[in-house]
């Protein structure tokens, strides 16, 4: 995915308030880019904030983490005013904003000298609009890769070889539906109770479905289910996905570096990928911590399917439910993973 820097938000010691005005209207606004930052374990989508003229020059355009956009937005509205991407340091008679949220702390910012209103901006929008554009153009020429983003070869060769053997236990083959979830969780890792879907009982699109929360996934079910023959434009709840991908689905560049890696692969058509997907249906990579949190749940359900037809039973014919916990050995050491079939939240 895209890397957009998101630059500290610095906060001007000095007023605006004193900057000469001019006769003129400013207008802004802030929206979440669809593109990732990945820092570390910590990936996000940074919030672009945009302030231009009302003859369409834009004065400033920043990216900023995601969180007090609103405080940031201020900032950068100052930064703007002292030196302005077009002419001199200035201040309008005037700005529109959308967001009552911004044009109240842009009144406390700066008295009652500039009239600040709430209306559309819809210049905003086409200003987004053509940022969405030059970020996907630049991804365009951008090589995609299974590494990156402080993953290195050998922890992702490591996950290839649990997705593999993953692929070969067919869990799909021993949860009846992708209605039926067990809970996932493991502890050092943050996670409790996760909403584990498998995929792939009908023999297509094999792989695994992973939701914060039942809840979540339910959710995720009743959305799904009002369009059955298209794609929702957004979802209520962000999910993991783990797939397994045809060689003919997967850009020539990943096949290329799989073959190159000697990665380990269980068909030359189960590719697998792994994708964070968000509300808004934007897929990123993931971080170090959950490339080890999909090693140990691959690696989990391996040992898990070994009671394949306990499993089975305790969907389809309400058998008491299976628990089990297994310690795997991942790239990054020993993690504990548990499982309850079905999942408490649907017993």
């Amino acid at each position: 995915m895209s890397s957009v820097p998101a630059p500290k938000k610095k906060r001007s010691k000095k007023s605006a308030r004193s900057l000469p005005r001019r006769d003129e209207e400013w207008i802004g606004g802030f929206f979440s880019l669809r593109a990732f930052v990945h820092e570390g374990d910590d990936a996000y989508r940074p919030e672009a904030v945009v302030w231009m003229t009302e003859r369409g020059f834009v004065l400033s355009c920043a990216a900023l983490r995601p969180g007090d956009v609103v405080t940031g937005a201020v900032d950068s509205f100052e930064a703007a005013a002292r030196g302005p991407l077009e002419g001199k340091p200035r201040l309008p008679q005037r700005v529109r904003v959308a967001s009552p949220a911004l044009a109240e702390a842009l009144r406390a910012r700066l008295g009652p000298e500039v009239e600040v209103r709430v209306a559309p901006t819809p210049e905003i929008d086409v200003v987004a609009e053509d940022l969405e554009a030059h970020l996907g153009a630049r991804d365009g020429h951008l090589t995609p890769s299974f590494l990156g983003g402080g993953i290195e070869a050998p922890a992702m060769a490591s996950f290839f070889r649990a997705a593999a053997a993953l692929y070969r236990a067919t869990p799909w083959k021993a949860v009846p539906s992708d209605a039926d979830i067990m809970a996932l969780s493991i502890p050092s890792l943050g996670a409790r109770d996760l909403a584990l879907c498998v995929v792939g009982q009908a023999g297509q699109s094999h792989g695994v479905l992973l939701f914060e929360s039942a809840h979540g996934f339910e959710l995720y079910l009743t959305e799904t289910a009002k369009l059955p023959d298209a794609p929702p434009a957004s979802l209520p709840a962000s999910f993991f996905s783990l797939s397994f991908d045809r060689a003919s689905d997967l850009h020539p560049a990943l096949r290329a570096e799989v073959a190159e890696q000697r990665w380990e692969l269980a068909d030359p058509d189960a590719y697998p990928t792994l994708a964070m997907v968000d509300e808004d249906l934007i897929g990123r990579k993931p971080t170090p911590k959950e490339l080890t949190a999909s090693e140990a749940l691959a690696l989990g359900l391996v040992e898990l399917m070994k009671r394949r037809k306990e499993i089975t039973k305790a969907f389809r014919d309400g058998a008491p439910p299976v628990e089990a916990s297994y310690v795997v050995e991942t790239h990054a050491g020993p993690v504990e993973v548990l499982f309850r079939a079905p999942h408490p939240e649907r017993s």
